[in-house]
């Protein structure tokens, strides 16, 4: 039983870790959703790795020799599991977005934006997202025009844009990072907001109004919660960082 135990789990957490390395975050979520419904079935299994590794630590037999390397390597995949799964790619927050907007992002941002929305014909819009390495097919843009604007999206830590040159246009969108089906974006407003159209932007859960041009987006896709997790938290932090800062 407790080399079945520890086959099991050293299979799950080998998935697991694979899981975490792809570079195809929708097909990483949806395997490593798939484990934790694995988890659920093979808890009773868990029981019998503890007492396995327990028992090997106290014991030196041939068997618990054995055991002991196989316990002591799950635990490094298990490290190995945590950092994958807390790397900058396959997580995002508001904190997150804020660090990687201030400063030189801003400019970059702005002109980026400004420079494809002026390349665009009138009533026309411009959505790029790239999936790793994979270039997209557009009509707008030549081949050359792409690899600049990746190039562009790749130092400032994004991965697609979203502009659009109708008359009644008030924003363009930098797309930041996608988790699963979730969207984390940065909206760049043409025109200042006014204080009643941050209050009135604020109240949706989804949004987080950064400055009086600048908000950050969360979409949760067709099936994904729709509202920014972390909000709160975000509004609260800024909000006691600007009343010490006035002190």
């Amino acid at each position: 039983m407790r080399y079945f135990s520890v086959a099991v789990v050293t299979v799950w957490l080998l998935v697991f870790l694979i899981a975490s390395a792809d570079k195809d975050e929708f097909r990483a979520v949806g395997v490593i959703v798939f484990l934790f419904l694995v988890f659920l079935v093979i808890i009773p299994l868990i029981g019998f790795w503890i007492y396995s590794f327990v028992k090997a630590v106290r014991q030196h037999s041939k068997a618990d020799r054995i055991l002991l390397w196989f316990h002591i390597a799950d635990l490094l995949i298990l490290g190995g599991i945590v950092y994958l799964l807390n790397r900058p790619p396959m997580r995002c927050d508001a904190f997150i977005m804020a660090e990687c907007y201030n400063g030189e992002p801003v400019f970059w941002m702005r002109n980026t934006v400004d420079r494809y929305r002026n390349m665009l014909p009138d009533s026309t819009r411009l959505v790029i997202e790239f999936d790793n390495d994979e270039m997209p097919q557009s009509d707008i843009l030549s081949e050359f025009e792409m690899k600049q604007l990746k190039e562009r999206l790749d130092y400032l830590s994004c991965i697609g844009i979203d502009v659009d040159n109708y008359p009644n246009s008030e924003y363009s969108t930098i797309r930041f990072r996608r988790i699963g089906m979730g969207m984390y974006s940065f909206r760049l407003y043409h025109h200042p907001l006014t204080r009643q159209q941050q209050d009135s932007i604020n109240a949706n859960e989804c949004l987080i109004v950064y400055n009086d041009s600048t908000v950050f987006e969360f979409w949760g896709g067709v099936f994904g919660a729709q509202i920014f997790v972390g909000k709160d938290e975000f509004l609260k932090s800024r909000n006691k960082n600007q009343s010490n800062s006035k002190q």
